[in-house]
C-alpha cells in the first residue's frame, strides 16, 4: 500500500479504538500497586474515543477528505478528551502526528515517517521530566525504528508495531518498579494496541497479504501470565515539579513571519521544566516551570509579541512580579475554587467549606480535560483554581489550564492535599497569592491512604496477599495488614506521631464511624494531647484517607 486516503486514517483511528476498548482491561489490570487504580486502559480508551468523535462530527458522511483535516479533527478531540497522565501523553502524540500531515491530501510512507517522528517529540514535550520505561519509550521506539527507509505504509506500520512491542518488552529494565513487580508498562501496552489495531485496519484496506493475518491475540505474552501489574501513578515523576516560576505566555507574530513550533519547544525542552508548548505558525502558547523567568521571556520577545503573561511565584521570589500589573473588573465573581472529588461526604465536605462546585472524579474515574474545563467557566469566575487531588488528575488539569488562561492548578496529588490546599485559600486575595500560599501550605501535610488489595504482589519490598489491606504513606506502599484499622495504625506509626500532631481520617464506604473512632481512641490514648478528627468521606476506593499535620 503506497498511500493512505483521509478517510481511511479516519477508519483506521477508529478500528483502533475499538481494539483499546477489547484489551481496556487487561491494561487496567498491569498496576503495579494492588489497588483498585488501575485505570491507564480506560484513560487512553476516552482519551481515543473523543478523538474519534470529534473526526467523526466534523466529517460524519464525507469520503472527499484529507489526511490533514482528519488528523487536526483527531488531534483536537484528543486534546479536550484527554484523562489522565496516559491521555494528556497520547493527547500531544496525537497532536504531533496531525502537525506532521498539516496541508497533506494523502498519507505516503514518507509523511508517516515524519508523523511518528513528530507525534514521539510531541509526546515526551508533554512531560517535564520524561522517564524511560514508560509509554514514551514504547513510543519513541516505534518512531525510531521507521526512519529506516522501508517502502510503503502498511510495511512501515507493520515495523512499528513489531518495534512497539520490542520497546515494550524492556520497559521492565528500564524502570526499576515494573521489573520488581514483573510487569511491563501499562501506557506502553495501549500504544502497542492502538498501533497494532491501525494496522490490522489498514492491511484489510490494502487487501495485504502479509500483513492479512494480524493478531492482537499475540499481545496475550504481555499480559495474560503477569503476576503483578503497574499503577497509573506510574508516571508520578513526569508531574510537574512545584518549585520556580510557574510561567505562562503568547508568542504571537504580526508581521508576516512564521513561528517555528518545534524551535520554541525544543528550546524550552532543553531549558524549562514542567514544558508545554502547543500553537501554530502565528500564535505559540508556552506554559513551563524556570527558576528564573527572564531568560525564557527574553527569548520569547526575540521571536515576536509576548502577551497574556502569567507567573505563579511557587517559591514566594517575586509576588509582585507575579501578578504581572493585570486589573480584573471589579463585578462578578473574580476567584472560586475547584476540587476534584468523589464519595459523598467529600462532595459535601469541599462544597460546605465554600468551594464553587467539584468536579465529581478521582481514584479509577478521571475527568477529562474538557469536564475540568466545562466546570470551570460553569463557576462563573473570572478566574478558578483548580485541586487535581489525585496524582494521576495532575496533568488533565494542567492541559486545561494551558488551554484557558482563567484556570489555575495547585497540584495537589490526594484529598488530604487538597483540603490543606482549601484551608489555605482566601477569595479575597489574588489567584497568584493564592497560589503561593496554597502550594507553601502542601509542604506541611503528610499523605495516607489505606485500600483493599486486589491481588497479591510484592513491592519495595512490601509482600501483599490478595484480600490485605495496604498502606501507602505519599504514594509509597509500605504496609500490608489482615484489616484496614491495622494498615491505618500501622502507617501511623511510620509517621512519627506526637502529643502536638494533628490527624484527619475520612473513612471510606466500606467503613464505618465506630471503626474510625476505633482507631481514634488508640491513637489518644498512646499519644495525650493529640487532636484527631473524623471525617465521613463516603470515598468508594480507599478504606481510609488520612493526613498528618
Amino acid at each position: 500500500m503506497d498511500q493512505l486516503r483521509g478517510h481511511e486514517l479516519k477508519q483506521a483511528f477508529s478500528d483502533a479504538t475499538g481494539c483499546l476498548e477489547e484489551y481496556r482491561d487487561a491494561i487496567n489490570k498491569l498496576n503495579v500497586f494492588p489497588v483498585p487504580d488501575g485505570d491507564t486502559g480506560t484513560n487512553m480508551l476516552l482519551t481515543m474515543r473523543a478523538a474519534v468523535k470529534a473526526a467523526e462530527d466534523t466529517f460524519p458522511n464525507d469520503h472527499n477528505l484529507s489526511v490533514a483535516s482528519v488528523s487536526s479533527a483527531l488531534a483536537k478531540g484528543a486534546f479536550f478528551g484527554a484523562r489522565g497522565n496516559s491521555g494528556v501523553i497520547l493527547s500531544q502524540f496525537m497532536k504531533g502526528f496531525s502537525d506532521a500531515l498539516d496541508g497533506k491530501e494523502i498519507l505516503t510512507a514518507g509523511d508517516l515517517e515524519r508523523a511518528f517522528g513528530s507525534a514521539s517529540a510531541g509526546a515526551y514535550s508533554s512531560v517535564g521530566n520524561p522517564v524511560e520505561g514508560t509509554m514514551l519509550s514504547v513510543i519513541r521506539g516505534a518512531s525510531e525504528a521507521i526512519q529506516a527507509g522501508y517502502h510503503g505504509v502498511d510495511g512501515l506500520w507493520s515495523v512499528a508495531y513489531e518495534a512497539a512491542q520490542d520497546a515494550l518488552e524492556q520497559t521492565p529494565e528500564q524502570l526499576p518498579v515494573l521489573k520488581e513487580a514483573g510487569v511491563v508498562d501499562a501506557g506502553g501496552l495501549g500504544v502497542v494496541v492502538l498501533i497494532g489495531g491501525i494496522l490490522r485496519s489498514i492491511s484489510k484496506i490494502g487487501n495485504s497479504a502479509a500483513n492479512a493475518s494480524v493478531d492482537l491475540s499475540e499481545l496475550a505474552r504481555f499480559h495474560g501470565t503477569i503476576r503483578d501489574g503497574i499503577n497509573s501513578s506510574y508516571l508520578s515523576a513526569t508531574v510537574e515539579q512545584e518549585w520556580g516560576f510557574c510561567t505562562q505566555f503568547i508568542i504571537s507574530r504580526v508581521d508576516g513571519q512564521n513561528l517555528d513550533l518545534n524551535q520554541v519547544r525544543s528550546h524550552f525542552q532543553q531549558t524549562a521544566l514542567s514544558t508545554v508548548v502547543v500553537g501554530d505558525e502565528q500564535n505559540v502558547r508556552v506554559h513551563i516551570h524556570v527558576e528564573d523567568t527572564a531568560p525564557a521571556l527574553g527569548y520569547a520577545e526575540s521571536l515576536g509579541s509576548v502577551s497574556e503573561i502569567k507567573i505563579e511565584d511557587m517559591n514566594a521570589q517575586n509576588a509582585e512580579f507575579a501578578s504581572n500589573g493585570l486589573v480584573r473588573p471589579s463585578d462578578g465573581v473574580k476567584l472560586a475554587l475547584l476540587p476534584v472529588a468523589e464519595g459523598e461526604g467529600l462532595l459535601r465536605l469541599f462544597l460546605d467549606s465554600g468551594c464553587a462546585g467539584v468536579v465529581e472524579g478521582g481514584q479509577t474515574m478521571n475527568p477529562s480535560v474538557q469536564q475540568i474545563l466545562d466546570a470551570a467557566h460553569a463557576t462563573g469566575a473570572l478566574d478558578v483554581i483548580v485541586l487535581p487531588n489525585n496524582g494521576n488528575v495532575v496533568l488533565a488539569a494542567e492541559q486545561a489550564a494551558a488551554s484557558d488562561s482563567s484556570v489555575h492548578v495547585v497540584s495537589t496529588k490526594s484529598v488530604p492535599q487538597g483540603v490543606t490546599a482549601l484551608l489555605a485559600f482566601n477569595p479575597e486575595t489574588p489567584w497568584q497569592e493564592n497560589i503561593e500560599a496554597m502550594t507553601a501550605a502542601l509542604e506541611e501535610v503528610t499523605s495516607i491512604q489505606v485500600a483493599a488489595a486486589v491481588r497479591g504482589a510484592t513491592i519495595s519490598g512490601v509482600a501483599v496477599i490478595e484480600g490485605q489491606f495496604i498502606g501507602l504513606l505519599e504514594g509509597q506502599l509500605v504496609v500490608a495488614e489482615e484489616t484496614s484499622e491495622q494498615a491505618l495504625k500501622s502507617v501511623l506509626n511510620l509517621v512519627g506521631l506526637s502529643a502536638d500532631a494533628i490527624v484527619s481520617v475520612y473513612f471510606g464506604s466500606a467503613r464505618t464511624l465506630s471503626d474510625a473512632q476505633a482507631v481514634a481512641s488508640e491513637l489518644e490514648n498512646k499519644y495525650p494531647g493529640i487532636q484527631v478528627d473524623i471525617i465521613e468521606g463516603g470515598q468508594p476506593h480507599q478504606e481510609y484517607l488520612a493526613s498528618v499535620e
